[in-house]
């Protein structure tokens, strides 16, 4: 039975409908100029092209199935080898390796960090804020999207992307829509990715012609999202015989096809949804091949298809079959040590043990000559451990080494880090590059859809490039003119860390690179620019006495120190009065408290001493005590004559 795709049967159909814009005079629809020109295909049309194309791409879905079932770990099934028919009755071994591999590969991915950039190259044509708001606009649209996929109970875009990419491969994508909503008129954007398995497209000189999603929806998912019944959704009561035509049980094929102007959405014999303007100035479809192997032709192979786009799985597999098959016999052998056969030998033959005396204690009468003895094991061939080695060293090379898992006994070299990361860099580097892809022709479809003139503005929020929470409305006026996109997923493998600064600090101190290059070139930042900067402003924060206390008394008072931020206040004010010669320098070592001046201290001329100026000094004005004293008086203080 066709399961519900999510909880209102969203996915994999079309959206609500965009409320398209109304002319001058308040009629009629507001069309694309190119619309009237557009080629038109009929029901039957699209029928024939999504067929045709599922046709063609047979052995590109049936290899898509396989890996599935790969990932979901289908039980091993041993096969005669002469026969070819399954061996029942056996031990079944079925390694894990393939679900722990993708697993894994997918979690770089989701992990990698993901930069949207709009560079402000044209200096003067417009201001750098425009390109800033640019900025927002994208990763405000994409942090939407996955808050509006989390409310449908759906991974984030970046995780499916990245699933699909890892063990379906071939192409990936699906849809992105500027979308109003009827009821409350705001726009959002309706990013959802397709199952490469299930989607199909055309592609002319300009890139897609159209694109089509054909999945099944059971009957009642169909009522529900388009209100339409379809033929046969009339079921009568008792249970469902096989071969019948049942939409409820087997499903009806939907197509949810988008060309160059319109949306549609039919079956093979009803419409869901008529041909509907959808507003994008191009197929509102976002699509990516999965690694670099094109589609070839050769005169001795067949169903080259198939190796488009493959999956993590394509060196492995055959790997992965041969390991299961073999661990199967291992593990037969081993089981067979738990019900070991038992031999008891008679004179008459006839004598039989009355239990299992392997589980349970048993006592056995037994004539002169009797003998009870279990049949003799089999053994591995000698040759197993080495051959068990040599599949692992191969399933290594295949996928990624022991090492990516964190089987580490001992700390790793930087060289040996140098190498992991470049084993493991050799299956990412296409998924990453991908999913880069990706996210370009998004943000690049979300931009010229909202450029058309048909939105007046979205309300958007998030964290730009520079580390800033922003929340605020983004109009397309505030976009003009702007600089392109340049997008980039950048993946977080484990590097040799200490290397590299040990070389940034050799080129600092040599003078062989500028700042932003040892960055950018040997530490591996994102936005070398913008650690500069921050370096900069710490410094700045640091470099002078009132910076410091100014600083101080701002966290002192952001967290409520109210009193030690006054504190801190009055010792600035002072230091600035004092510099601005209001006031004489008190603080120790200062011009007016004694000691030698302080470096930044200053009085004015007025209050300042003579020998400060340059004048003449003072007469000496000090008391020598009385004038007039009676001869023979000792003066105070002094010693009595010796005799």
């Amino acid at each position: 039975m066709v399961m519900p795709i999510n909880g209102n049967g969203m996915m994999g159909g079309m959206a609500m409908p965009m409320m398209m814009p109304q002319n001058g005079n308040g009629t009629g629809i507001l069309l694309p100029p190119a619309y009237n020109n557009a080629p038109t295909y009929s029901n039957a049309d699209i029928v024939q092209m999504v067929n045709q194309h599922e046709t063609d791409m047979t052995e590109l879905r049936t290899r898509m199935e396989a890996d599935y079932s790969r990932y979901r770990l289908t039980p091993h099934v041993n096969v005669d080898k002469v026969t070819g028919q399954p061996i029942l009755n056996t031990a079944v071994y079925t390694s894990n390796a393939p679900k722990v591999f993708a697993d894994k590969v997918i979690s770089w991915q989701v992990l990698a960090e993901l930069l949207v950039r709009v560079p402000h190259l044209e200096a003067g044509q417009h201001e750098e804020e425009a390109d800033n708001l640019k900025e927002r606009f994208a990763i405000g649209n994409l942090r939407a999207a996955d808050e509006r996929l989390r409310r449908m109970l759906q991974p984030s875009l970046r995780g499916q992307l990245a699933f699909y990419s890892t063990v379906r491969g071939g192409y990936i994508g699906g849809r992105c829509l500027l979308v109003k909503n009827p009821v409350t008129g705001k726009t959002y954007a309706d990013i959802t990715a397709f199952d490469p398995m299930h989607t199909h497209w055309c592609v002319g000189a300009d890139g897609l012609e159209w694109l089509c999603h054909k999945i099944k929806k059971t009957s009642a998912q169909i009522q529900r999202e388009y209100g339409v019944a379809v033929a046969g959704a009339s079921f009568t009561s008792g249970p469902y015989i096989s071969g019948s035509s049942n939409p409820e049980q087997e499903g009806v094929e939907v197509y949810d096809f988008y060309d160059g102007q319109i949306n549609t959405v039919i079956t093979d014999g009803e419409t869901l949804k008529p041909p509907t303007p959808h507003g994008s100035p191009r197929v509102p479809g976002f699509l990516v091949l999965v690694g670099a192997a094109p589609v070839l032709q050769s005169q001795s192979a067949s169903g080259l298809i198939a190796d488009v786009g493959e999956s993590v799985f394509s060196a492995a597999r055959s790997i992965w079959d041969n390991k299961n098959t073999l661990m199967s016999i291992v593990k037969e052998i081993v089981e067979r040590a738990r019900d070991q056969t038992v031999i008891l030998e008679s004179q008459d033959g006839k004598k039989t043990l009355d239990g299992d005396p392997y589980t349970e204690p048993t006592q056995i009468a037994a004539q002169r000559g009797d003998k009870i003895y279990t049949l003799e094991m089999q053994k591995l061939a000698d040759a197993t451990m080495a051959y068990l080695t040599m599949v692992a060293g191969e399933e290594q090379r295949a996928t990624l080494p022991y090492s990516a898992y964190g089987e580490t006994p001992f700390q790793l070299s930087g060289f040996a880090i140098t190498q992991l990361r470049q084993a493991t860099e050799t299956v990412l580097s296409s998924r990453i590059e991908a999913l880069g892809a990706m996210h370009w022709q998004i943000v690049e479809l979300l931009y010229d859809q909202f450029m058309t003139g048909m939105f007046d503005g979205m309300q958007l929020s998030g964290v730009d490039s520079h580390r800033n929470y922003f929340n605020q409305t983004i109009t397309p006026e505030q976009l003009q003119g702007t600089c392109d996109y340049v997008v980039k997923l950048v993946s977080q493998l484990p590097q040799d860390d200490m290397g590299k600064w040990a070389m940034a600090k050799i080129a600092k101190e040599l003078g062989l690179y500028g700042d932003t290059d040892i960055l950018n070139d040997i530490v591996g930042v994102q936005d070398a620019q913008q650690i500069i900067d921050k370096v900069r402003a710490q410094k700045a924060e640091e470099g002078l006495p009132e910076a410091q206390l100014y600083t101080l008394m701002m966290s002192a008072a952001n967290r409520g120190e109210t009193e030690i931020a006054k504190m801190y206040l009055a010792e600035l004010q002072r230091i600035m009065a004092v510099k601005l010669g209001i006031m004489p320098d008190m603080a120790p070592g200062g011009k007016g408290g004694g000691g030698p001046p302080s470096k930044g201290g200053g009085q004015r001329p007025e209050v300042m001493p003579n020998a400060a100026t340059g004048a003449a000094p003072q007469p000496e004005t000090s008391n020598n005590g009385p004038s007039f004293v009676a001869p023979g008086t000792p003066r105070p203080g002094a010693q009595g004559q010796s005799a």
